[in-house]
């Protein structure tokens, strides 16, 4: 698993997608908002540990923190 802590949600969907992971989530970290348009969106976590080996099995269980482009990280 890549560190995508700091990419838009859009490449580190693709990212995860280069690893046969063709289903990940995202969760809004100061609040409820939907991630609409995925490219206004910045990674701030990720619930798999950088350098962690992923394979399809994970599939829908990859969960990343977003907040919105302007916004800072909680």
């Amino acid at each position: 698993m890549p560190n995508l802590v700091g990419s838009d949600l859009q490449s580190a969907q693709d990212a995860v997608q280069e690893l046969d992971v063709f289903y990940s989530v995202s969760h809004d970290l100061l609040g409820s908002r939907n991630q609409v348009i995925d490219s206004n969106w910045i990674v701030c976590d990720q619930n798999v540990a950088p350098g962690q080996r992923v394979t399809g099995d994970v599939e829908g269980q990859i969960d990343f923190g977003v907040v919105k482009r302007e916004e800072r990280c909680p």
